[in-house]
């Protein structure tokens, strides 16, 4: 038996989106930093990995209401949301930390030792930030699209689509000292974008052939259901076929705009994701204890009728 609830709205799809985004630029930020012989991203990109991530912690914050309450999510180390954000805090300060090192004014510039710490914590926690959300959903058994460890994949590969994208365009507002580190960042985009592009066909191929019932039937709206067309023309067309294309063009103005459709496209997916998580099967024992309530249209029953 399905169900459908409230509650799953475009804001949580926005947090997500930028939690990955900014989790993404910093593990690229390190990785290049570490491995790059010298090379560094921009400092603008090395800056808004951290703000991205504090965006989407203080939207969702304000969506869930009570946000000077919010550090209630820090006190118990047995929750999967303690752990996101504690992990996600320790790497918006990590992440801020290391952008300071690109400004030659601080004293502290020059330490090239604790910059490369600093660089490894910005790979291990933003990492985990690109991933955690994704994880999050996927541990919802009742929900038929999240169930399953895919949904992890096909969020850190959009993170580092959407991460490489962002990096791109702040090296062409305020271009690092060694602008031949973000060389590669175009290619490597089409990349990640061909392999969204087949993780999407499998992830989907895998949940109508090999799945249960509720799962194919989710699976199903985004071949030809409420989904189809915001997937089919937002997410495929618009924002992975077309900015693969684009981005591999070597003229400026066609990568930003490859970029920026990298960007809306890692966005339309996320909206889509999250919607995808209004219908869910009922939980062993939840249709019996459905059925004992009390028939009525009282407000406080009203969340638990089917649409």
């Amino acid at each position: 038996m399905s169900h459908r609830e409230e509650g799953w709205n475009w804001i949580l799809a926005v947090d997500f989106f930028f939690a990955g985004m900014g989790g993404a630029m910093l593990v690229i930020a390190g990785i290049i930093d570490l491995f790059a012989a010298g090379g560094q991203t921009s400092l603008l990109g090395n800056f808004l990995g951290p703000v991205f991530m504090s965006v989407g912690s203080g939207i969702l914050i304000f969506d869930l209401g009570r946000p000077f309450q919010a550090w209630r999510v820090f006190m118990n180390p047995k929750a999967i949301l303690t752990v996101g954000a504690r992990v996600m805090t320790l790497s918006i300060i990590a992440g801020l930390a290391y952008t300071s090192f690109g400004l030659s004014m601080l004293p502290w510039s020059g330490w090239i030792a604790v910059r490369k710490i600093l660089a490894v914590v910005c790979i291990l926690t933003g990492l985990v930030v690109a991933i955690y959300p994704s994880f999050v959903l996927g541990r919802n058994k009742g929900r038929p699209f999240w169930s399953g460890s895919g949904m992890m994949g096909l969020f850190l590969i959009s993170s580092f689509a959407t991460g490489l994208a962002a990096h791109i365009l702040s090296g062409m507002i305020l271009p690092p000292a060694a602008p031949e580190a973000l060389g590669s960042f175009p290619g490597l985009t089409a990349l990640l974008l061909a392999c969204q592009l087949l993780f999407w066909v499998g992830y989907l191929w895998t949940k109508l052939s090999g799945a249960t019932a509720p799962e194919k039937e989710a699976a199903q709206k985004w071949i030809n259901g409420k989904f189809a067309a915001p997937f089919k023309n937002g997410f495929i067309l618009a924002g992975t076929v077309a900015p693969m294309i684009l981005i591999l063009t070597p003229v400026t103005l066609c990568q930003a705009l490859g970029a920026l459709l990298v960007l809306a496209g890692g966005l339309v997916m996320r909206v889509l994701v999250v919607y995808a998580g209004e219908d869910r099967t009922l939980l062993p024992g939840e249709k019996r204890y459905r059925s004992r309530l009390p028939k009525g249209d009282e407000a406080f029953l009203k969340a638990w009728n089917n649409k």
